[in-house]
């Protein structure tokens, strides 16, 4: 049976999402990235393979390719090339970015997915990914939603990769007056400070399902980070001293919890309001639960061309995994 190849397996989600598999009993997962040494010493803890594959060298995704019918990309692409590779093959593709840039140009690639019957799902994780989900359960029973906000509750007591990190301080933008806006996660007598925040859901649930308005805010579970820290960070983003110390003091110390939240509501024609909220703990763990369920349930079914997991799935189809791991969705109903 073809296996499993995991782009960036060896960092910090690639190698949950690689154990995952395993402990699935998925067979020939295979974690690949630019350094060998690296991907077979994980590869032998995790009870996997490891290979060498370097987006900028395609020369060398053949044998990285050889024997897969699977893969997962962990990194965000400069290009659609390796995923026009993957997809020309005929093969399965899923990727997990947070950049409707690189979905974007995936999406593009849909005639050459039905052609040659290959799959790709985009938006797989928790944003994007469970917010897809959500957002699609809210609207359901609307007839027409006027309006979407997600809120994404992140944890600075979590463990971050680097390369999260790095992208989530390159997306602070400084911030205008009125756009700090408290939202409730679900934390008793407190609403959190969110900001606006460039996750790709709310791009690609406008553009592929029509909606006029979709606004994704993120916020962080720490009692550190109100109104004003939110704004000093926002500006200090882009410094290269403040990025080299937060990632210093990240790597080293634990400022809150390890909870993550979601809240996604929308408003429909006459004010009928429809609400849904997500709880659980380490956001790098549900965005691998998530992924190892649609690679194992795009093998059970592939669907040629390429689609957002909400396209293809609705939220009940994670429920058993996200309740078998603790994580609760409450739903909430107001108006009309």
């Amino acid at each position: 049976m073809a296996g499993y190849l995991i782009v960036g397996g060896y960092g910090h989600v690639g190698q949950r999402i690689a154990a995952r598999l395993v402990r699935a009993g998925a067979a020939g997962v295979r974690i690949a990235g630019r350094d060998g040494a690296r991907a077979r010493s994980t590869a032998a803890a995790l009870g996997c393979e490891g290979a060498v594959i370097d987006m900028a060298d395609p020369a060398g995704w053949d044998a990285a390719l050889d024997g897969i019918g699977t893969v997962v990309v962990c990194i965000d692409l400069a290009t659609a090339d390796f995923p026009a590779t993957v997809l020309g093959r005929g093969l399965a593709y899923i990727d997990i970015s947070a950049t409707d840039a690189v979905l974007a140009r995936v999406e593009a690639l849909d005639g050459l997915a039905r052609r040659s019957g290959g799959s790709a799902v985009l938006s797989v994780g928790l944003a994007p990914g469970l917010t897809n989900l959500m957002a699609r359960e809210v609207v359901a029973d609307l007839d027409r939603p006027v309006g979407v906000t997600i809120g994404v509750l992140l944890g600075l007591g979590d463990a971050h990769g680097a390369a999260a990190v790095d992208w989530t301080l390159d997306n602070l933008q400084p911030l205008g007056p009125g756009e700090i806006v408290p939202l409730d996660f679900g934390v008793p007598g407190r609403a959190v400070p969110t900001i606006p925040f460039a996750f790709a859901d709310q791009h690609v649930l406008m553009r592929r399902h029509g909606w006029p308005s979709v606004t994704t805010r993120l916020g962080f579970a720490s009692p550190l980070i109100g109104a004003s820290s939110l704004r000093l960070l926002s500006g200090l983003a882009r410094r290269d001293w403040f990025r080299r110390l937060l990632r210093w003091s990240m790597a080293r110390f634990r400022l809150g919890s390890d909870r993550t939240a979601l809240a996604v509501e929308a408003v429909g024609k006459g004010g009928r309001r429809r609400r849904l909220a997500l709880e659980g703990r380490a956001e790098a763990e549900i965005t691998a639960l998530i992924a190892a369920r649609v690679a194992l349930l795009l093998r059970e079914a592939p669907r040629a061309g390429v689609h957002h997991i909400e396209e293809l799935w609705a939220l009940g189809d994670f429920a058993r995994e996200l309740a078998a791991e603790g994580i609760a969705v409450h739903a909430e109903g107001r108006g009309g």
